[in-house]
């Protein structure tokens, strides 16, 4: 059955403080009728009272495995505001939720879904808490064209193992853009986990819409999922972190405070992958830069703050010299074309980069505490002689979970390697024959729908071979 919500207000908080708040559930005495439902069983939803992360009672949402319904969630029925803040806490009772081994076999728990437009197809949602092989993941989903049914780029965070047994609190800071100037925080029990700017939606006409609860699709172990949650609220764009963060205990990592932006550090470097424009590694003091060894020689680095920025200046010297300001978002040292990273291969040699964020753009206004870091360009090919075998991974469809059509893309990231081969569900034990190293290859599915995997292998000249890896798609 499915409900539907009545429309958008302004709340007034049970605790005095919380401001600005458009939603709050905290089930005293039952569920409002801020939230509706998509339930399918007759356990799929219902209102505890054994088990609370404050006041008296939580929602208690039921997926079973019975070959039809694949969600039990509740839904905001509006779309959510293009700045806000979501706050909420879940509850994963180990008993009815095994780790699955598989890698199809994931739980989206919390997410914000797409407000298709009538040009578009069966997507994935935007932004999305997911449960996968026993680890919390946050993925970001987005794409800048029109009408699409597949996002264009995706960026995943490991959040760290699955808590259980425990009241887990989240809470997120969404502002909404297909664009470089999209930004997404999140924070787990009080501790930030999530800081990133780019774009985290869909180009469509509304923004996404907040869900909470279980959807599952494909079932390996355990045929029953129960989540419980509380403490659900959300902020407009004036809202705060403690407008929306669930009640804390006493021994709750307290919400981080207001920094002095003159005493404090508030930049952070990441080396990006400009072919993919996917992060590589954290650029910290000391690092050491293995050309040979990086999937890429087409490089970048990008400034991200924990908070509202005016525009980064960068003084790179050493062995290349740049120096350039940037005042929009993405903030990169060798700067973008409309979002888009452009490319540096570094010499080889030692650098040092003063980077430093500004209230203003162009770097004016007040400056916040510079980041200085040294680094080490190296370039050590490995001959062919030594005995470190060559690595693979490999993403269907840029990794899309999903496929209407049995032909795709691989995408194949080799590190040492010549020579690649295949093998899918199609051949027993069969692998195909060895060929050139290649980043892509056109592949046809087998038949029928369902899940689908593929598996690659590569070797170096050496004959050295790597470990096999697979992904997997689903053919629908």
């Amino acid at each position: 059955m499915q409900t539907s919500l009545s429309n958008a207000a302004y709340v007034t908080s049970f605790d005095a403080g919380r401001k600005n708040l458009i939603a709050e559930e905290r089930l005293e005495p039952s569920l409002s009728n801020t939230f509706g439902r998509q339930i399918y069983t007759s356990n799929g939803f219902g209102i505890n009272s054994s088990l609370s992360r404050s006041g008296s009672r939580s929602i208690r949402l039921e997926l079973v495995k019975d070959g039809s319904a694949i969600r039990s969630e509740l839904y905001y029925n509006q779309p959510t505001t293009t700045n806000g803040w979501y706050g909420l806490s879940l509850y994963i009772p180990s008993s009815s939720w095994p780790n699955e081994s598989n890698s199809d076999g994931w739980e989206i728990i919390t997410q914000f879904h797409g407000t298709t437009d009538s040009g578009d197809g069966k997507r994935v949602p935007p932004i999305s808490l997911s449960v996968s092989r026993g680890r919390f993941v946050l993925t970001v989903n987005y794409s800048a064209k029109r009408f699409n049914n597949e996002p264009d780029g995706k960026v995943r965070y490991d959040l760290g193992p699955a808590i259980k047994d425990k009241w887990v609190d989240f809470v997120y800071h969404i502002k909404y853009s297909y664009r470089s100037d999209g930004q997404l925080q999140l924070w787990m029990n009080g501790n930030k986990l999530v800081d990133y700017t780019g774009p985290n939606t869909y180009n469509d006409a509304a923004n996404p819409y907040f869900k909470l609860g279980v959807y599952k699709r494909n079932w390996g172990n355990g045929s029953k999922r129960v989540i419980y949650f509380d403490d659900v609220r959300m902020g407009d764009g004036n809202a705060t972190y403690n407008d929306v963060a669930p009640k804390a205990s006493a021994t709750d990592t307290p919400p981080p405070t207001v920094e002095d932006p003159t005493t404090s550090q508030p930049l952070s470097l990441t080396l990006m992958n400009a072919d993919t424009q996917q992060p590589i590694q954290a650029l910290t003091e000391g690092t050491i830069l293995d050309l040979a060894k990086l999937p890429t020689r087409n490089l970048n680095i990008l400034a991200t703050s924990s908070k509202t920025i005016g525009s980064v200046v960068f003084n790179l010297s050493g062995a290349q010299i740049n120096n350039s300001t940037q005042t929009n978002a993405p903030y990169a040292l060798f700067g973008d074309t409309n979002g888009k990273l452009l490319a540096w291969t570094p010499v080889i040699g030692n650098y040092s980069l003063k980077s430093t964020s500004y209230a203003g753009a162009n770097g004016t206004g007040t400056a916040g505490l510079p980041l200085n870091v040294t680094f080490q360009v190296i370039d050590q090919v490995i001959p062919p002689t030594e005995t470190v075998p060559p690595t693979a991974t490999l993403l269907i469809n840029n990794d899309a979970l999903a496929t209407k059509s049995a032909n795709v893309t691989l995408s194949i990231i080799a590190t040492g390697a010549t020579e690649m081969r295949f093998h899918d569900d199609n051949d027993d034990d069969i692998w195909g024959g060895w060929e050139p190293i290649a980043t892509t290859k056109n592949w046809v599915l087998s038949a029928g729908t369902g899940p689908k995997w593929i598996k690659v292998q590569v070797r170096n000249a050496a004959g050295q071979e790597s470990e096999a890896t697979f992904d997997s798609i689903n053919l629908e």
